[in-house]
């Protein structure tokens, strides 16, 4: 007998080759799991859940909007009719005052999030801009840029929307106002 045979274990060529091959195998598979860990968990780390458990999609909210109680918008008929868009004829501010109260509302029912901009028509300034508001919920807390001294000044709205998956953006609209700092 050989000394090989005594011992009772045989390695041979193939058997290293096998176990080549094996610990290639497994270190190619951790170095795909760990390199297509982010592309497989990516979307659980963009979107955003808040305390009602509603996924935003990576949409940045608003963190002063919160749920209008205000007067509903009316819809005109049964039919879907797009996306609501409040009117703003007026609004009446203190004078001088940076922090306002006013409502800037995305109606319920709309099928994206709202981002409000404030932009006084005279000189393109901007005096407010927001993150994204929800469906059914207001920015009714508003910190102006700056206080406007005692006065009428025309102003614009603008309104963008994205759709609620965050994917798409949809029809905007420009709402013309008089901010009224009394």
């Amino acid at each position: 007998m050989s000394e090989n045979n005594r011992n009772g274990i045989v390695i041979q060529k193939k058997h290293i080759i096998i176990a080549g091959i094996v610990i290639f195998v497994i270190l190619f598979s951790c170095i795909m799991l760990i390199f297509s860990w982010n592309k497989w968990f990516a979307n659980a780390k963009k979107d955003n859940f808040y305390g009602d458990g509603s996924e935003t999609h990576g949409i940045e909210l608003d963190p002063n909007s919160e749920k209008w109680t205000g007067k509903k918008t009316q819809n005109s008929s049964d039919k879907d009719v797009g996306i609501k868009i409040p009117g703003y004829p007026s609004i009446t501010i203190p004078a001088n005052t940076t922090n306002v109260t006013m409502a800037l509302l995305n109606p319920e029912g709309n099928p994206c999030y709202f981002h409000f901009k404030i932009v006084l028509k005279d000189t393109n300034e901007v005096l407010f801009e927001s993150k994204y508001v929800e469906p059914g919920q207001a920015i009714t807390n508003v910190n102006l840029s700056k206080g406007l001294p005692v006065g009428e000044y025309p102003a614009t709205i603008q309104i963008s929307t994205i759709s609620l998956d965050g994917k798409t953006s949809l029809n905007g609209a420009n709402v013309e106002t008089i901010l009224n700092a009394k």
